[in-house]
């Protein structure tokens, strides 16, 4: 009797120490992320075919500006499918268009959707519609923000399939290439796929083509007895799930979710190039009576460190395409020297420089092409907006990618501009 006092002394002792650790969390601020938005992410929502999205009807509430560590008040909310826009999206219902309305399909990665900005109103589009309104009033412009946070331009072309055509659009404006430039080896995501493809599909081979009768939401603890004991398997029938991923150890970000790779070389860079124009030339062919308008994301980074000479002598045709043809050649010369290294957070600058640089130039010629084929299609690249050298960029940027509310009036009336003259041309 004595000593089973003395284990229910303890028992008793143990639950309300529990129970008072559990009471503490309750009452404590709970300090976690909505589901789909850890971190502030807009990328951990899983949909069909784009392959995630920011998470439906999710607020944000603030940016930081991380030259100045401001931080940045914002009222955002998006739509129904995660997407900063105004409009909820159908693909059964229609839009309906006014006699005098004019619509823009504008899509991108985060910068296009806004990260950084205050509002909808004060995003890339919002300025957009802003000024189409503004520097004429005969026709009513409407612009439908279709970018997506870390999303490549595949992604965007199966972003504009599926939600563009309902609003029967007369202008797509496409701003990308820092996502493409980036993934693929930044993150050694491979060539094609997107943000988070490794880590997915270890989660499927793991569960579902690894083991049998899997059981989904298996604590580590339970993994671990499976692992150690015989008996437990044949009682249960359960098997072990190994950790297929592969890490990158140069990744110094705290979630280990961002560290999954696919080991990839740098020079496979030319294949990722390769792809990110395959999915512009898919983008062009969605809506053939529509004007487009391609560009290429600006950055923080002096640009003339980047695109040298390419952009000094755009009056002369020749001397621009001679310059971009120098450029090109370069950068296969220096993509060259490190191609058998591998892609990781530290080496992969000449992979980007290749892909963001030369994808550029190409995404010019493409546009050639197809505008001497008779379509109205205009490429620029958005960089020479803003002033050569980093720190004056810095005022019109939240971070080496994302605009401030400034830089988003710039490109939005820059492309609002564009759409008018061509329209009166």
């Amino acid at each position: 009797m004595r000593c089973l006092t003395t284990i229910l002394i303890n028992l008793i002792v143990v639950i309300v120490l529990l129970a008072g650790i559990e009471f503490y969390f309750r009452l404590a601020p709970a300090g976690e992320s909505a589901p789909g938005v850890r971190g502030g992410g807009l990328w951990l929502y899983v949909v069909p075919y784009m392959g995630f999205s920011a998470r439906p009807h999710s607020h944000y509430s603030s940016w930081i500006n991380t030259f100045t560590n401001e931080v940045i008040p914002a009222n955002v909310t998006t739509n129904n499918h995660g997407y900063n826009d105004r409009h909820d999206f159908s693909f059964t219902e229609p839009y309906r268009k006014a006699e005098n309305e004019r619509v823009v399909l504008f899509t991108g990665g985060s910068t296009g959707w806004g990260t950084g900005s205050r509002s909808v109103e004060t995003t890339v589009s919002g300025r957009m519609e802003y000024h189409l309104n503004s520097l004429q009033k005969d026709l009513k412009y409407t612009v439908i923000n279709l970018a997506m946070g870390s999303w490549i331009a595949y992604q965007e072309f199966l972003g504009l399939e599926m939600w563009g055509a309902s609003f029967q659009p007369d202008w797509v404006v496409v701003m990308d290439g820092h996502n493409d430039a980036s993934v693929g080896c930044a993150y050694s995501q491979g060539v094609m796929n997107p943000l988070y493809f490794p880590l997915i599909k270890s989660y499927v081979d793991a569960y579902l083509s690894g083991t049998g009768r899997p059981v989904f939401y298996r604590g580590w603890l339970e993994n671990e007895v499976i692992k150690r004991s015989v008996a437990y398997r044949r009682l249960t029938g359960k098997s072990y799930i190994r950790n297929p991923l592969v890490y990158d150890e140069s990744n110094k970000e705290r979630d280990e979710y961002r560290k999954a790779i696919i080991p990839t070389k740098l020079g496979e860079a030319r294949q990722m190039l390769a792809f990110y124009l395959k999915a512009q030339e898919a983008i062009l062919k969605l809506y053939p009576t529509a004007g487009y308008i391609l560009s290429t994301q600006p950055m923080t980074n002096r640009f003339s460190g980047e695109f040298t000479d390419v952009y000094d002598n755009m009056e002369d045709a020749e001397a621009h395409r001679a310059a971009a043809t120098n450029r090109a050649d370069d950068l296969e010369i220096y993509l060259s020297a490190h191609a058998d290294e591998p892609c990781n957070t530290v080496t992969y600058v000449p992979s980007f420089v290749y892909i963001y640089v030369k994808g550029a130039i190409e995404l010019e010629r493409l546009a050639d092409r197809v505008r001497a084929q008779g379509r109205l299609v205009e490429y620029h690249n958005m960089g020479r907006l803003f002033p050569d050298d980093h720190a004056s960029r810095l005022p019109y940027f939240i971070d080496p990618a994302h605009l401030s509310d400034k830089g988003a009036d710039v490109l939005g009336k820059f492309y609002a501009e564009r759409i008018l003259r061509a329209g009166r041309r």
